[in-house]
C-alpha cells in the first residue's frame, strides 16, 4: 500500500452552474492531475453536474449518474444550441417577472440585506415552481436551480421540486459559468446514461473508471440512502475492474466527523491511497464536530 499527501492548489476550470451535492469543484486540480495518461475512454459512473470529466483532458467520455433529472438536464445542454438555451432562459426571465441584473444598470435592484434579490422574486420564482411541478422541463428546471437557493437541485419524495427562492439571479458571472459549461459538453465526446452503478453496460467500455459515490460515514442527504450493501458492491466492482487490468480511481473519506469507515480502510490497503490535503471546517452547519476530513483518492495504477 502506497500512502502520499497531496495538497491542491486552485486555478481557474471549468465550473457547473448547478450546485451538485457532492461536487469535487475544490479539488478539480489536484484531481486531474493524480489521473492516468493515453486513456482512451474516460467512465465517470457517478457523475452528478459532470466537471471531473468536463475538466479532464480525455476526448471520449462516459458519464452516468442515476438521478434522472440530472442526465436529462445535461442531455438538453448537449442537444440544444447555446443561443436558443439562452433566449428560452430569457423569456421564462420576462414571463415570471424575475429580475435581471446583467442587463439591467448597476444599483437598479435595492439589495436587502441578508436577502439579496429573493424579494424580487419570490413569486415568480415560485408561480415558475408550481409551473414545473405541474409541466416538467429541462429549461424551466434550470432557471428554477439559477434562482432557487445555493443552485440546490432537490425534489420531496413525491418528485417534486421544493428549493426556495435564492438571493441571486442569471448575473454576468452565472450567465459565463453557464456559457462555458454548455460549450465543455457540447465540444466533447460525450455519452450520458442513467444506470445504477452495479450495471454490468456501464463497464463495457472504457479503460479508465472514476468513482466518487456517496459516502458511508457522512450526514449529507445525498448519502443517506447509500448503505452497507452499496459499499460492498462498490468494492466487489472496483476488483473486477482491477482484475481486468483496467484502471480507477475512488475519491472518499476515511474518517469524518469523528467517524471512521472501517470498512474502506480494510479493502484499501491493497491499493495505493493518496491523502487530499482539504479542510472542511466551513462546509457543513449540520456538522457536530468540526474538524478536519480524511479525503482520499484510492487508486490501482
Amino acid at each position: 500500500m502506497q500512502k502520499i499527501k497531496f495538497k491542491y492548489k486552485r486555478k481557474t476550470m471549468i465550473m457547473s452552474p448547478l450546485n451538485y451535492s457532492g461536487n469535487k469543484s475544490k479539488i478539480l486540480k489536484t484531481l486531474i492531475s493524480l489521473f492516468p495518461k493515453n486513456i482512451k475512454i474516460f467512465v465517470d459512473v457517478f457523475c452528478g453536474s459532470g466537471i471531473v470529466g468536463l475538466n479532464a483532458k480525455f476526448k471520449n467520455l462516459i458519464l452516468n449518474d442515476k438521478e434522472k433529472h440530472i442526465i436529462d438536464l445535461l442531455q438538453y445542454f448537449q442537444n440544444n444550441s447555446l443561443d436558443n438555451i439562452l433566449n428560452q432562459i430569457n423569456k421564462i426571465i420576462v414571463e415570471y417577472k424575475l429580475t435581471d441584473s446583467k442587463n439591467k444598470p448597476k444599483g437598479f435592484y435595492k439589495i436587502y440585506k441578508n436577502e439579496g434579490l429573493s424579494r424580487y422574486n419570490k413569486d415568480g420564482f415560485l408561480e415558475l415552481r408550481k409551473s414545473y411541478n405541474q409541466n416538467p422541463s429541462e429549461i424551466k428546471l434550470f432557471v428554477l436551480i439559477i434562482f432557487g437557493f445555493n443552485y440546490f437541485l432537490r425534489f420531496n419524495s413525491k418528485g417534486l421540486f421544493n428549493v426556495p427562492v435564492g438571493k441571486t439571479d442569471f448575473s454576468n458571472f452565472q450567465y459565463k459559468k453557464s456559457v462555458e459549461f454548455i460549450q465543455a459538453l457540447q465540444n466533447k465526446n460525450i455519452k450520458l446514461l442513467n444506470l445504477d452503478f452495479r450495471e454490468k453496460e456501464l463497464y463495457k467500455n472504457g479503460d479508465f473508471f472514476y468513482f466518487d459515490p456517496p459516502y458511508f460515514i457522512t450526514d449529507a442527504p445525498y448519502n443517506a440512502s447509500w448503505n452497507e450493501q452499496d459499499e460492498k458492491d462498490l468494492y466487489n466492482i472496483l476488483d473486477s475492474i482491477n482484475s481486468k487490468n483496467k484502471k480507477f480511481a475512488l475519491s472518499n473519506v476515511l474518517e469524518s466527523n469523528g467517524k471512521s469507515n472501517n470498512f474502506l480502510k480494510d479493502w484499501s490497503k491493497k491499493y495505493s491511497i493518496i491523502h487530499i490535503d482539504r479542510q472542511y471546517t466551513n462546509a457543513n452547519y449540520r456538522r457536530k464536530n468540526l474538524g478536519k476530513t480524511q479525503e482520499v483518492l484510492i487508486i490501482n495504477y
